[in-house]
């Protein structure tokens, strides 16, 4: 790929010359066409004899035949450079445009490093100068990128069509014919079609025996699954090729991923197998994605459906003809389920959302068809692993446009389903499986679909900068699903499945200004920023925040994403607004709102730690601590989101906590008492970082009368104090 540089400076004269000359080529070339088709002419009129019949003849019709497809292959090169040039030429008039006219608070240096224009930590007290945010940023360098890729596409694509003209003709002219970089570009693919049929019924092959494989035939066969796995000639070929244990296609398919996901003949599931079932997924989604060779030809539609995927799934829900004790038997239900679902789910392919839809429709309702669907291992921990749902989910979550589809409430009922209806597998011991079950469960699955379906990304990706915005259908879900666990929560924490809670902290924490707004205020109208629906209230949304705070890292999430609320918003107020003030003052409702933010987080984890069974003295010793201070809060090692590194912005909150982590055991929760600082400090520490930034002095921000100390202290130290009253009254405790 050209520089940035490259393409900015590149001089376009040499190769319009060169378009130029061979036009004037085509010229003279037609002419001797046509002079050569007169003299064929007259060689096919003639009445010959001899060698004039069995040599002259022949040769004057293939030197006339020589000189068409010189013009052929003349004009292809001409047109290929010249629409080469064309795609050049526009890309460095679209990045010589950026580069002269950038977005507001962004410079482009020559060599195509950007900065910001006036950097944030050097701004002056009056400056008007705008500030491009890390979004700005990663827009342009998207931009930037996709306009110095269609110049290098332009520049393969030409060098490489220029090559295949001759490639197999060393002594004579070609018939290919390009009229264009496009022309160069199909004739490519179909080149790259034929070897990747050819490489996959290789791979087929390899599949039938693939527990008889030697070191090198493996090796080979990995390299071709991974290779191909993005190709949708190679997958579909594969997939419709396949032959194991003597069934073919789509039975052929389970079978094989049964067989990798159970570890072959040895019930071992080596590395070998592992990367063997993630490149067949990636072949499955590729395959069945629109316009590729298995899936819709109109797409993506959700829940859209081919007669090949028909036939899969309804392998899937019924199993094949062959009775259990013979070598290819494929039982349908949870095992054949099972088995589409973990190939799914395995790797990092992206299915279609249609395809995804399909598979969770034909679920469902083999579900609420059978009478016990998971009898036998309903009520004990390898329900919850081997339960068919928790591969799609794990799919659903890494296509989040496709999981707001399928959840959305105004487009189904999945999310009710899903959240209220379904009898899930292994739940009644799910409080008690290890944190390694747990993670892996069906149910955390869900979560994590949950959680892309709500936020718009994918999980274990930061969360969205602040302000984060999320759309009707996102918020819907979010809404939908607090709302209900806030009832199921009246009383009882418990009743929040442990494996949603990282989640459902990762979800509350990405909408972090609408919670803000909803914990800090008394709100008559939905939020300014997602537009949740009425029925999200503080009760629900207090008691969900609780619940999901048995969780250590989910409360720290909650809390460090609603600091970055706080903290943002706070710096950006004037300097005069620190130093005098009234009860319009927007900085002082500023105060109040985040306080009582901070107060209701801290209210929750107050109540954690109650509840896993402090000694009195350490309640006592929580509570004398809350008199004098406010409770503190959990604050682990990990980052802040959005950008507050960029802002340089260190408030310097409960850094006493460091120490802390995620993966704290029990045993220090119930001592974590002794490792909370004091709430009212953080919005101490914030409120004094952002005056010193203003330019007050200590002895401003110290002077009783004044705004700083008079006002700003005291309304943190009272609202922090109704907010952890709010919390307890909505979680029914008056400890």
């Amino acid at each position: 790929m050209p520089s940035f540089e490259q393409l900015l400076n590149i001089s376009l004269g040499p190769l319009e010359t060169a378009v130029t000359d061979w036009t004037q080529m085509i010229t003279r070339l037609e002419q001797l066409r046509t002079e050569a088709g007169a003299m064929k002419t007259r060689a096919d009129g003639a009445v010959w004899r001899g060698e004039n019949a069995s040599v002259t003849q022949p040769f004057i019709a293939k030197t006339a035949k020589e000189f068409g497809d010189a013009v052929t292959e003349a004009e292809s090169v001409r047109d290929l450079l010249k629409d080469a040039g064309e795609k050049i030429k526009a890309a460095k008039a679209d990045l010589k445009a950026v580069y002269e006219a950038p977005p507001a608070g962004i410079t482009i240096y020559p060599n195509g490093v950007l900065s910001h224009r006036v950097h944030p930590d050097r701004r002056s007290k009056d400056s008007t100068e705008p500030v491009a945010t890390q979004a700005d940023f990663d827009a342009l360098r998207q931009r930037l990128e996709g306009i110095l890729n269609r110049a290098a596409e332009a520049d393969e694509l030409c060098s490489w069509g220029l090559r295949s003209l001759v490639k197999d003709h060393p002594n004579d002219f070609g018939s290919t014919d390009y009229n264009s970089i496009q022309d160069a570009k199909n004739a490519r693919q179909a080149e790259k079609d034929v070897q990747d049929r050819k490489d996959a019924d290789e791979a087929a092959k390899l599949f039938s025996r693939v527990d008889y494989l030697d070191d090198k035939e493996r090796a080979r066969l990995i390299e071709l699954t991974e290779r191909g796995k993005n190709s949708p000639a190679f997958s579909a070929e594969l997939l419709t090729h396949l032959d194991f244990q003597g069934r073919k296609d789509q039975d052929a398919l389970l079978l094989l991923a049964a067989n990798l996901e159970g570890g072959g003949r040895d019930g071992q599931i080596s590395g070998s197998e592992t990367r063997l079932l993630n490149a067949l997924s990636g072949n499955l989604a590729t395959a069945t994605a629109p316009g590729s060779p298995l899936g819709p030809v109109m797409g993506p539609v959700v829940g859209s459906h081919t007669p090949w995927t028909d036939r899969l799934l309804e392998l899937a829900r019924k199993g094949n003809d062959l009775p259990g004790q013979v070598p290819g038997s494929l039982p349908g239900g949870q095992q054949g389920y099972s088995a589409l679902t973990k190939m799914i789910g395995a790797g990092d392919a992206k299915y279609d959302g249609g395809f995804l839809t399909s598979v969770g429709n034909s679920i469902r309702d083999w579900e609420t068809h059978t009478k016990h669907p998971y009898e036998g291992m309903d009520k004990n921990w390898v329900g919850s692993q081997e339960d068919p749902v928790g591969g799609l989910m794990k799919a659903f979550s890494r296509n989040p446009e496709a999981s707001t589809a399928y959840f959305d409430p105004a487009k189904s009922d999945n999310l009710d389903y899903f959240l209220k209806d379904r009898d899930w597998p292994g739940a009644s011991v799910e409080s008690k499986m290890p944190d390694d079950l747990v993670k892996t469960s069906a149910r955390s699955q869900f979560g994590a679909a949950l959680e892309a379906a709500s936020t718009g990304r994918e999980p274990n990706s930061p969360l969205h900068g602040v302000p984060a915005r999320h759309d009707g259908a996102e918020s819907a879900i979010f809404d939908r699903t607090i709302e209900y666990y806030g009832e199921q929560t009246k009383g009882v924490q418990s009743n929040m499945p442990a494996p949603l809670r990282h989640s459902m902290g990762n979800m509350i924490g990405d909408y972090a200004s609408d919670v803000h707004q909803i914990l800090g205020k008394n709100l008559e109208a939905p939020t300014e920023f997602s537009h949740l629906l009425l029925s999200l209230t503080r009760e629900d949304l207090t008691r969900v925040i609780r619940a999901t705070s048995d969780d250590p890292q989910a409360f720290a999430t909650i809390r460090n994403a609603e600091l970055e609320v706080i903290n943002q918003k706070m710096h950006d107020f004037p300097a005069e607004a620190f130093r005098h003030g009234d009860d319009k003052s927007e900085l002082r409702s500023w105060v109040r709102e985040s306080s009582s933010v901070l107060g209701y987080l801290d209210g929750v984890r107050g109540d954690v730690i109650y509840d896993l069974g402090q000694a009195e003295k350490d309640v006592n010793a929580w509570n004398r601590m809350t008199a004098y201070h406010g409770i503190g809060a959990l604050f682990t090692n990990m980052p802040m989101v959005g950008d507050m590194i960029q802002r340089g912005v260190d408030i310097g909150t409960t850094m006493h906590m460091n120490e802390l982590n995620a993966a704290v055991d029990e045993a220090t929760r119930k001592n974590m008492a002794d490792h909370f600082s004091s709430g009212t400090r953080d919005m101490d520490t914030i409120l004094e970082s952002a005056a010193k930034q203003r330019g007050l002095t200590p002895a401003e921000m110290d002077r009783s009368i004044g705004e700083f100390e008079g006002q700003l202290q005291p309304l943190a130290e009272q609202w922090y104090a109704s907010g952890i009253k709010g919390a307890n009254g909505y979680m029914g405790e008056r400890y």
